[in-house]
């Protein structure tokens, strides 16, 4: 007589166990993968073709490499990764593993996230050309309207949305400066103490008007930064660039805004005689603003990982972002950290000329929040 014996409850739940657990790691998380991604060269080439060309105005070589730097995302808003890569990114220094709903809203699907970042690179594009020829000297233009007065805005009941900004005075200014660019606007903002007084001259509904109001105080940054100078506290939109030559960009399946610091570098360098940053390879990132000013970013740490990977020696990073990269600094690669285009210049001509004495270490910048 044959005896079978039945499995114990111990190997039956052991069983189950090991068969959920299979189930859970192939299962989608709410988590998603960033690691750094791909770095390209914007005075370099993709496929025997420029990445970016500046045509209709003389242009200059260049030995100087201009990387930008970006951050592969593993999942995406509509579900995370499965659980066997969460595991494997929360032993890896190299992989961040970031709760999906850190990044997307639950109302946003993937296709739309791809659609944004797409319409943020055109952006970013678009801002690049404009202030990288108006930090050149050479001539831009474009309209500056109103789209927006919040009710708690030293210009709300004077300013009304449509307006269109013709000029500004202050007492420095001794008379109007015509409103040609938003550089033009925030050149006479930042040298103006906040609660000073300004007159604007608009079009509004077709008819010229002389408003007068007292501009604001810039809040701190997470660095404990203030902006100098003052503000309206309005929304402008910018429409009717026009740009005194043309730049292409072949940059395919790479969104977002914040490769327009790197674009502004690079185009300004090839409007410019010489090499801005003799034979040297710089990286960088930060989304660059129709004032000048770039702006903070997403996925600092892997994208400084990614630049040494790719032979960088020095990184651009928003000053913002700086505290984010302390006790990140990959070896053998400077990190500077900049608030405007113009100090990003300041950066990729003192690393040509071998002192950087004068710049600031993002090292330095400390966080306040």
């Amino acid at each position: 007589m044959r005896i079978v014996r039945r499995p114990s409850r111990r190997i039956i739940a052991g069983a189950l166990y090991a068969l959920l657990l299979l189930v859970g790691i192939a299962m989608p998380t709410s988590y998603i993968v960033q690691s750094p991604g791909p770095v390209l060269d914007v005075t370099g080439e993709i496929n025997g073709t420029d990445i970016l060309k500046v045509s209709g105005t003389d242009t200059y070589a260049s030995d100087t490499d201009l990387l930008m730097t970006t951050v592969t995302a593993t999942g995406n808003a509509d579900h995370g990764v499965p659980g066997v890569v969460a595991v494997g990114a929360l032993v890896s220094r190299n992989l961040q593993l970031v709760p999906v709903r850190a990044l997307y809203p639950a109302e946003i699907t993937s296709d739309q996230i791809r659609e944004r970042n797409q319409m943020l690179m055109d952006f970013s594009q678009d801002t690049a050309s404009a202030v990288a020829f108006e930090t050149a000297g050479m001539e831009v233009s474009m309209t500056l309207t109103i789209a927006g007065v919040p009710e708690d805005s030293p210009a709300f009941g004077i300013l009304e949305e449509g307006d269109v900004l013709k000029e500004i005075g202050t007492d420095d200014t001794k008379g109007f400066v015509t409103i040609t660019t938003f550089m033009d606007l925030s050149g006479v903002l930042d040298a103006a103490p906040a609660g000073s007084d300004i007159t604007l001259k608009i079009d509004r509904d077709g008819e010229e008007q002389t408003l007068t109001m007292t501009t604001r105080g810039f809040e701190p940054d997470t660095t404990g930064w203030v902006h100098p100078g003052s503000m309206l506290g309005v929304f402008v939109e910018v429409t009717d660039v026009v740009l005194p030559a043309n730049v292409d960009y072949v940059v395919e399946g790479i969104g977002g805004p914040s490769a327009g610091g790197m674009f502004t570098l690079a185009i300004y360098d090839a409007v410019t005689e010489g090499s801005l940053g003799g034979d040297a390879t710089i990286a960088g990132t930060g989304a660059i603003a129709w004032d000048g000013e770039i702006d903070p970013i997403g996925g600092i740490r892997h994208k400084i990982n990614g630049a040494r990977d790719a032979g960088a020696t020095d990184f651009i990073a928003p000053a913002p972002n700086c505290p984010e990269t302390i006790g990140f600094e990959p070896d053998g690669l400077n990190i500077w950290s900049v608030r405007t285009i113009d100090e990003a210049i300041a950066v990729v001509e003192a690393v040509e000329s071998g002192d950087t004495s004068s710049l600031t270490p993002c090292a330095d910048v400390e966080s306040t929040s």
